[in-house]
C-alpha cells in the first residue's frame, strides 16, 4: 500500500489549530474526514492532468507496444473483424482501433485512480492512498527485475518479449497542491465556527 499521511502538527498553523482542538477534547475526526475528501479529489485531478504541477514522464515505447498489441488482440477476436475478407479493410479497422485507444498515463483502465481511498481517520490525522500492489512503484518509481530467471517475459501481441529489467519512472499522484491548502483552511475555519456556536 502507498499512503499520503496528513497529520495535524508541525509548522502549519491550520494543522496546529486542529491538534490544539483535539487536545482540548473537541471531536475533530469529521474535520479530518473532510480534509481527506479534499485531498482525494485533488489526487483524482492529478490523474486527469497526468501530473500536477509537473507533468508525468510519457509512456515508454515498450508500454505503447503492449497497449497496441492488447487493442489488436481484442479487435482480432471480434466477430465483425473476422468476417472481413479484404486485407485493406482489415488494415483500416486496425488503424481506427489503434487511433481510438486511450494512452493516458496511469489511467488507461482507471483502476489505480479508482483505488484511491481514505483510510484511517483520527482526531489529528487522515490517510489517503491505494492498496493496489503496483501503486507504490508508480508513485515512487523503480525497477522490476526477474526473481529466479535471467529475463522478464512480457506478452506482446501473442508472443513474449524478453527484457532484463523494466524501469518505471516516478509519477507522483499522491501530491498536495497549493489550492488544497486553501480548501483545507476554509473547511477548518467553518468547523471552528460551528464548534464555537455549539459551545454557546
Amino acid at each position: 500500500m502507498v499512503t499520503l499521511y496528513v497529520k495535524a502538527e508541525g509548522q502549519d498553523t491550520v494543522m496546529n489549530v486542529i491538534a490544539s482542538m483535539a487536545a482540548r477534547g473537541v471531536n475533530t475526526r469529521p474535520l479530518m474526514g473532510q480534509i481527506g475528501e479534499i485531498i482525494r479529489g485533488s489526487v483524482t485531478r492529478n490523474f486527469e492532468s497526468e501530473g500536477r504541477p509537473e507533468k508525468w514522464k510519457p509512456i515508454s515505447e515498450l508500454t505503447k507496444k503492449i497497449y497496441d498489441a492488447s487493442v489488436l488482440e481484442q479487435l482480432h477476436g471480434s466477430k465483425g473483424y473476422q468476417r472481413i475478407k479484404k486485407a485493406e479493410t482489415r488494415k483500416k479497422w486496425e488503424e481506427t482501433a489503434l487511433g481510438q485507444q486511450s494512452n493516458k498515463i496511469l489511467h488507461r483502465e482507471g483502476d489505480l485512480k479508482k483505488s484511491i481511498d481514505i483510510g484511517k481517520i483520527t482526531n489529528t490525522s487522515v490517510e489517503i492512498g491505494s492498496s493496489l500492489p503496483y501503486a507504490r512503484i508508480h508513485q515512487l518509481g523503480g525497477e522490476i527485475k526477474p526473481k529466479n530467471k535471467r529475463a522478464l517475459l512480457i506478452p506482446v501481441g501473442g508472443r513474449f518479449l524478453m527484457v532484463k529489467k523494466v524501469t518505471i519512472p516516478a509519477r507522483p499522484y499522491l501530491v498536495l497542491q497549493e489550492e488544497d491548502n486553501t480548501a483545507i483552511l476554509r473547511v477548518t475555519k467553518d468547523y471552528i465556527m460551528e464548534a464555537a456556536n455549539n459551545v454557546r
